[in-house]
């Protein structure tokens, strides 16, 4: 049987970093660990870094784990066939909640051999300021909490993030009693300690959300999401870490003059001799990396960008073309995109919402029903 840990948390927590190295350690354990990663669209950061990282990864794209449950299981099953681990870290979509519901308990009722389900652990950044975005926006995230069987403190490393831990940790209580673990996914502090707990735990998946699922769609729907992919060539050597954190920073600048909030924007960027990945986790935040090798000049460099902005997607779109054609001008470069997606994403419907474990299928209701 196939251990099973779920990671939620709104985007730009760290969700992705903590999976990585929680990966490395179980690997040091000597376990075999797969991951899958989820998103709205495809041509994903996070992909490409586990990839980087030579995990066994798979990827569910299109939609959250609830509203694409059989394309979860396929992968689920794909990993338990192909490298037959011994843990899936698996981390749904930033802006995804009413997991328990809609995800582990179907995976329970229809599949109760072949996993076993850890708690449900949700991710916080103790310094996400979430009265920036709009309240339906800030309802997914009290929603998170209020699933939360497990609830993580990221981001220790930074002082401002431990200063911040009575505050979040009381805001955590707010929402019900549930263990607290503060770590560091960078520095690996902490880590190990909350590996043991949800390791050697089962998900008792006894809360029940009382969500409005008009307003979950609302909040969803407030953000523009922006996958874009392509090739970047250039006359001249330039610094390829320049330019990533160059895109990041010119970005987060044209945001800002149009009142955009940033819930999370990555970046991606491979040479011939090494692999950058940067983030900005909120508007006004330094760029933090994490893949940051010598830098070694290229004329030639592939890239991913992935954005989730409170803004209107056509602006966010307008916005990424117009810093790309500042940063790098023709004639002196040549952009190529193989691929440019901007959307607002569709109202959540799941596969499956069951409000209690041994509920039915037939009493689950149906996608219009929602």
């Amino acid at each position: 049987m196939t251990q099973l840990i779920l990671v939620g948390g709104f985007l730009g927590a760290g969700k992705t970093t903590l999976l990585l190295t929680a990966a490395r350690r179980l690997t040091a354990r000597g376990l075999k660990v797969g991951l899958v990663t989820n998103d709205q669209g495809d041509d994903l950061v996070d992909t490409a870094l586990a990839q980087q990282q030579r995990l066994a990864v798979t990827e569910v794209a299109g939609g959250c784990f609830c509203c694409r449950f059989p394309d979860l299981l396929k992968g689920l099953e794909t990993l338990q066939r192909t490298v037959e681990p011994d843990v899936i870290l698996a981390e749904p979509v930033g802006s995804c909640t009413d997991l328990l519901a809609t995800v582990v308990r179907p995976l329970r009722h229809y599949h109760a051999g072949r996993f076993r389900i850890a708690p449900l652990t949700i991710l916080i950044d103790p310094l996400r300021n979430h009265s920036r975005f709009a309240a339906e926006v800030d309802y997914l995230f009290q929603q998170q909490l209020a699933e939360a069987e497990v609830v993580v403190l990221a981001k220790q490393d930074l002082p401002a993030a431990v200063a911040s831990r009575k505050e979040a940790q009381a805001l955590v209580q707010r929402h019900g009693a549930a263990p607290v673990f503060a770590l560091s996914a960078t520095t690996g502090e902490g880590v190990d300690a909350w590996l043991d707990f949800v390791l050697t735990s089962t998900s008792a998946a006894a809360r029940t959300l009382d969500i409005d699922y008009n307003v979950y769609a609302a909040g969803e729907a407030a953000l523009g999401w922006l996958n874009a992919g392509g090739v970047l060539t250039a006359r001249q050597g330039f610094s390829p870490r320049n330019w990533v954190a160059y895109l990041l920073r010119m970005l987060d600048t044209s945001l800002a003059i149009h009142g955009a909030e940033i819930a999370h924007i990555k970046a991606y960027a491979r040479t011939a001799d090494a692999d950058y990945k940067a983030s900005l986790t909120q508007s006004h935040a330094p760029v933090s990396w994490d893949l940051d090798p010598d830098d070694r000049d290229c004329t030639v460099l592939e890239f991913v960008l992935n954005a989730r902005v409170q803004v209107a997607s056509e602006v966010l779109a307008s916005v990424v073309r117009g810093v790309f054609a500042e940063l790098s001008p023709y004639p002196d470069f040549a952009c190529t995109f193989t691929q440019f997606d901007c959307f607002r994403p569709a109202a959540p419907r799941p596969t499956y919402r069951m409000e209690t474990i041994n509920q039915p299928a037939a009493s689950q209701p149906s996608r219009g029903d929602l």
